[in-house]
């Protein structure tokens, strides 16, 4: 593989996701179904009679080793790799994530007021690189196809990075239950069938990489008892073919409580916690899938690459090193769960604040190969009315930082991003992000109920 084919690989797995979809924007009284994705209960607490998607796409990138030094302005005037792109060389351990969600056509209907249906279609990219050495990502990113110039040692090294990308069709039913005039309380259920376009997992335990030199001509690699393990689906064995079918499932569990304004229909505080994305994929083995265990033997340099220096074929390499195998049958990977945690206050009339917390229950747990979100928390100041929404999320992520963004609403017309402040600002920054959606619909007209006039 040429550097330059690496390069977009690497920039894909860092400039592509940290979060989910559609921050700052995601939820509203006045949008359903891009409410839904935070909470399956948030459509029936908004303000919607039915609303009707055409498209939306949410494309969302972080990482903790690359960086964009210089301002998105500056970048698109005159680009330029060796300025724009720096390393950030801090000797902690390096995660990469990438995530792009294409929304398709869905629909929102109301029943009666206290019940509602939501169907629809979504495609999903995650791709998530967990827990690797600062210097193994160095020496894969600076000399890719020069082993020998890989950085001397890696001693007893983990790894883990999956892909999973997939379709799903999806339905599900919201309820509200009203306590008294003031209180009530919304519950929301989707569930999801899963069809696969492409999945990946790696998983490396025991990883030692240890180059001796012993003349300036004269060099050994020994890679020790290292193990591990890729396992890539069959849909690229011969070329990309996409077969629809059902691949696994997943679910959406949400719960609001909703405290409204006196004598109004309109809330005073929302307060909902959700499980997102519970479920999995099973995928069969192509020809690319890799096992492979180290031989513990001194390897001379002239047996891993060619004339030139540069690295042989990865699968001679493989070959030279240990015992390479071909792994066979299926594997079933976790499709990216979250629970998020969220309350919106109306502070004046037509002014809310919202703040959601996001985390990944796999995010925890290490040497698993999942296609994970990282822990996300966006405080979004919020202008709503019936015709148009202006949004200011300021958002923290565990691997970007602090970051602030913009966003905006007209009718059922979203289009923002929550870094875009940041990246025209600041002058080094580790992730972007951006989002539209394109639907229309109907709302509700708040009213107010009389008030008992006194004896």
């Amino acid at each position: 593989m040429k550097k330059s084919k690496l390069l977009i690989i690497m920039l894909f797995a860092c400039y592509g996701v940290f979060g989910q979809s559609f921050l700052g924007g995601h939820f509203s009284t006045r949008e359903a179904l891009l409410s839904n994705t935070l909470n399956p209960a948030a459509g029936i607490a908004g303000e919607m009679k039915w609303q009707v998607n055409f498209l939306g796409l949410s494309s969302e990138v972080g990482n903790n080793y690359f960086s964009i030094n210089g301002s998105l302005k500056g970048i698109a005037n005159n680009w330029d790799k060796e300025k724009y792109i720096g390393q950030n060389l801090d000797g902690k351990r390096k995660e990469l994530h990438a995530n792009i969600g294409l929304v398709g056509p869905s629909g929102f209907v109301r029943i009666k007021q206290n019940n509602a249906i939501h169907f629809g279609i979504r495609a999903r990219a995650v791709l998530t690189v967990n827990d690797i050495n600062q210097d193994f990502v160095y020496s894969m990113y600076n000399h890719f196809e020069e082993i020998l110039q890989w950085l001397p040692n890696f001693n007893d090294e983990r790894a883990t990075a999956a892909a999973n990308v997939y379709s799903e069709i999806y339905a599900g039913y919201a309820r509200t239950i009203k306590i008294g005039e003031r209180h009530a309380v919304h519950l929301g259920l989707t569930a999801k069938m899963n069809s696969n376009i492409f999945n990946a997992q790696f998983v490396a335990n025991d990883i030692d990489f240890n180059k001796i030199v012993t003349s300036p001509t004269d060099s050994f690699i020994n890679v020790g008892n290292s193990k591990f393990d890729l396992f890539v689906s069959d849909v690229i064995d011969d070329g990309f073919k996409y077969k629809f079918g059902a691949n696994g499932f997943g679910v959406d569990l949400g719960i609001i409580y909703e405290y409204k304004l006196k004598n109004s229909n309109e809330h005073f505080v929302m307060a909902g916690i959700s499980l997102n994305d519970f479920g999995f994929n099973t995928y069969k083995l192509g020809k690319n899938s890799r096992s492979f265990v180290g031989n513990g033997r001194d390897i001379p340099a002239s047996h891993l690459t060619d004339a030139f220096g540069e690295t042989n074929n990865i699968d001679e390499v493989l070959d030279s090193l240990g015992t390479r195998t071909v792994p066979t049958g299926t594997k079933k990977i976790k499709t990216p769960a979250t629970v998020n945690v969220f309350a919106d206050v109306r502070v004046v009339k037509m002014f809310y604040i919202n703040a959601n917390m996001q985390f990944n229950p796999y995010s925890f747990k290490k040497g698993t190969a999942v296609a994970n979100l990282p822990i996300d928390i966006t405080v979004t100041p919020r202008f709503e009315h019936r015709i148009a929404s202006v949004y200011l999320p300021i958002n923290y992520n565990q691997y970007s930082g602090f970051n602030m963004g913009a966003g905006f609403r007209i009718g059922q017309f979203t289009l923002g991003s929550s870094t875009i402040i940041t990246s025209f600002a600041k002058k080094k920054f580790t992730g972007v992000d951006f989002y539209m959606n394109i639907g229309f619909g109907a709302s509700e007209k708040i009213k107010k109920s009389k008030k008992k006039e006194k004896a």
